[in-house]
């Protein structure tokens, strides 16, 4: 097979990575990660046949980026210089990362549009970007509209998503409408089987996204938990101050070991988009799970699609009625 019809996926062996590897499993793979024999025991498990080539994101090597015609990356980086080389040589690139300052970075980079440049392949974005586009077309004259966002204690999160929401517990950030605002401070909440949730402000990349897709339009992004208490605590901590202790390394340590290792909860998780009264919503669980399945169902369309070039979302790859119809996404829908 001809070297320019691989296709590179960095962190193939991941917690989501391994779902689109599975779900490519039929064409000529290129799995790039740092440790080989994690990668080997992956495809031994797997029963599987690929190129392994160590390398770290950090210190990419392209050399053996140049043969390939799409990269997938699976795995946190802090800068562009990959996106920007497949970007100049043609090479499609998909990214399944959900870091907020990382898609900022890449959504200002001008882009020639040599390639397909595809982000927002989760749940938030992902799944919460194509209910919103469906809310858009149903309630065309809406214009603040919120995104709540509702996660099951339950459920263990990978360390990434772990470090990434603590951290950004005390991070502020900047907003379309509301200008510079700190998380967790602008409180909502959402109504799912005649029980109120209460919900907070949070720095989710969708209402970014959203609100340079939708210029006459103001999303925000809101995040709680299926235990109220707890999200009660959490706002509380916050208001008197307490969440600045995430700075200590000590206090970081234990609030992680407690989202690491949950004692209480569901693995429920809820995508509600709403305005004036108006609602759309998804429930689901295990979002690990559908993040990794929703993401090797993309990664597949996206390798065999003929786009339109540049940066897309998951809308351009696949719709909101396709993902709800697909049992094995295992989604429930609602709308008022």
């Amino acid at each position: 097979m001809d070297a320019r019809n691989k296709i590179m996926i960095i962190g193939g062996h991941g917690k989501v990575g391994q779902y689109i590897t599975r779900a490519l499993r039929d064409q000529s793979l290129i799995l790039v990660g740092r440790n080989e024999g994690k990668i080997r025991s992956f495809l031994n498990k797997e029963n599987m046949q690929a190129k392994i080539y160590t390398m770290d994101i950090d210190a990419i090597d392209f050399t053996a980026v140049q043969h390939v015609f799409c990269v997938i990356v699976c795995v946190d980086q802090d800068n562009t210089k990959l996106v920007t080389y497949c970007d100049k040589h043609a090479i499609h690139y998909m990214d399944v990362t959900a870091n907020s300052d990382y898609i900022e970075k890449i959504q200002q980079l001008q882009l020639s549009g040599n390639s397909n440049i595809l982000l927002g392949v989760g749940l938030a974005p992902g799944l919460t970007n194509l209910l919103a586009k469906k809310f858009v077309q149903t309630h065309p004259f809406a214009k603040d509209i919120e995104i709540q966002l509702i996660l099951g204690l339950g459920e263990k999160h990978g360390d990434a998503a772990i470090k990434w929401t603590l951290d950004n517990f005390i991070k502020d950030y900047s907003h379309k409408t509301l200008g510079k605002i700190r998380p967790y401070m602008k409180k909502s909440s959402v109504m799912i089987h005649g029980k109120k949730l209460r919900t907070y402000n949070f720095n989710f990349v969708d209402q970014h996204m959203l609100n340079r897709a939708y210029q006459d339009k103001s999303f925000t992004t809101y995040l709680g938990f299926d235990q109220s208490r707890i999200t009660a605590l959490i706002y509380g901590v916050k208001m008197i101050g307490f969440l600045q202790l995430l700075r200590y390394k000590t206090f970081y340590g234990i609030v992680e070991t407690f989202f690491r290792n949950p004692k209480f909860g569901s693995d429920i998780f809820i995508a509600s988009i709403q305005s004036q009264g108006h609602v759309l919503c998804a429930i689901g669980h295990d979002e690990g799970r559908f993040t990794g399945l929703i993401a090797g169902e993309v990664a597949k369309r996206f390798v065999g699609m003929d786009l339109k070039g540049g940066l897309l979302g998951i809308a351009d790859v696949i719709s909101l009625d396709e993902v709800v119809e697909n049992e094995m996404f295992g989604l429930a829908s609602a709308s008022e």
